[in-house]
């Protein structure tokens, strides 16, 4: 019993430790690469990407190894990262695997839009049985992460709360899913849903990621370039 709340005990030490992520952002950030060190600023963190804003962005190659120095309130943070893109005044980063050893958030999984469709194949019951379905309606992807999906339809039954799925995903490229519904709505004359997802194929969750990786540097490569040009406007 002792040594069972002493583990406890140290676990919620440890727990209190850990800082929260977003206590790197908007801190100075040294970017030391193979052949050129500058200090820029933390401006996003999502996913699994970082985000230093710095004018010399272009002094780095994407795929480089560097070394991060972050100057935040808790103190000096330092971790390998790799140069995963790069974009008009700021540099796009991965994020080390221990991130979510030393910080308290668990990384978030970002949705990103993207075209796609998704076909339901069968539908799994309470027991695990799995009842196949015969010429069902192609469904539209909204939006996607590593664990979830939205998408819309006609509707039918087997959307109702809770119902699990198996699917075929076609978004570029194909996998096969489990999806149990955890949201519907209707709009005009359509059937919304927002699901979890459990890719069936592990090898599979590497084609998806990089996927999301390359929708969020255009979602923010874009976001920076309006920002710019709104600036610019306004004087």
């Amino acid at each position: 019993m002792t040594q069972t709340g002493d583990n406890k005990y140290s676990m919620s030490e440890l727990d209190k430790e850990l800082l929260p992520l977003n206590v790197l952002l908007h801190c100075r950030t040294v970017v030391e690469g193979k052949n050129f060190v500058t200090t820029g600023i933390m401006t996003h963190l999502e996913g699994e990407l970082f985000e230093v804003e710095l004018p010399e962005y272009d002094q780095f190659e994407l795929g480089e190894n560097v070394k991060l120095t972050v100057y935040s309130p808790a103190g000096i943070q330092s971790m390998p990262s790799i140069v995963f893109a790069k974009y008009e005044g700021a540099i796009a980063l991965l994020q080390p695997p221990d991130v979510q050893k030393r910080f308290k958030e668990r990384r978030e999984h970002p949705r990103v839009e993207i075209s796609g469709n998704a076909q339901i194949m069968h539908v799994v019951s309470d027991s695990g049985e799995e009842m196949p379905l015969n010429n069902e309606a192609e469904l539209t992807i909204h939006d996607i992460s590593i664990s979830g999906i939205s998408f819309s339809g006609l509707d039918s039954p087997h959307f109702a709360a809770k119902s699990r799925l198996k699917a075929k995903i076609e978004i570029g490229f194909g996998f096969n899913c489990e999806l149990e519904i955890v949201r519907r709505e209707r709009h005009d004359n359509r059937m919304h849903c927002g699901a979890k997802m459990h890719v069936l194929e592990p090898e599979m969750l590497r084609p998806l990621r990089a996927l999301i990786l390359r929708q969020q540097v255009q979602k923010n490569a874009q976001s920076r370039k309006d920002h710019s040009r709104k600036r610019n406007f306004n004087g």
